[in-house]
């Protein structure tokens, strides 16, 4: 199971091009199941985010989309894909408001999207157990 550490940084490539469109450079999460729902990339061309559901593939080197019409503008209405919406280094609270550190890095399928485990310092937390994510925390229900 790959990391979002790990896929930081990789190249977007259309299928239908086989140009490099895009940089990964953050996500943005939901839960009910826990996933990916987009990720937030770097490109000269408009548009900010690339939904799961439009990823092909995650190789070792690259991520891959049919065309450069999969990348999108965020809107407010999708998912918020601005900095202010990655998880990573925020803090992680539990239902009842107990802090448990903050978010080093996440577990995920590679084909679904899917969020295995969070990783804090010291601990994992399987992903089902995600509740929500925001600008200021990721909320958690630890049973």
């Amino acid at each position: 199971m790959p990391l979002f550490s790990q896929t930081k940084g990789r190249a977007i490539v259309s299928l239908s091009t086989a140009e490099t469109l895009a940089t990964v450079t953050g996500l943005a999460i939901a839960p009910s199941p826990a996933r990916i729902a987009a990720l937030r990339v770097k490109t000269k061309a408009p548009g900010t985010l690339i939904t799961w559901n439009h990823v092909q593939a995650l190789g070792p080197d690259a991520i891959t989309v049919r065309s450069a019409d999969d990348i999108q503008t965020d809107d407010g209405t999708n998912t918020p894909a601005d900095d202010r919406h990655d998880p990573l280094g925020k803090r992680v609270l539990t239902e009842t408001g107990h802090d448990l550190g903050t978010l080093k890095d996440i577990e995920f399928d590679a084909t679904t999207g899917h969020i295995q485990r969070l990783i804090l310092a010291g601990q994992d937390v399987d992903g089902e157990h995600l509740l929500g994510a925001g600008s200021y925390a990721v909320i958690v229900a630890i049973p």
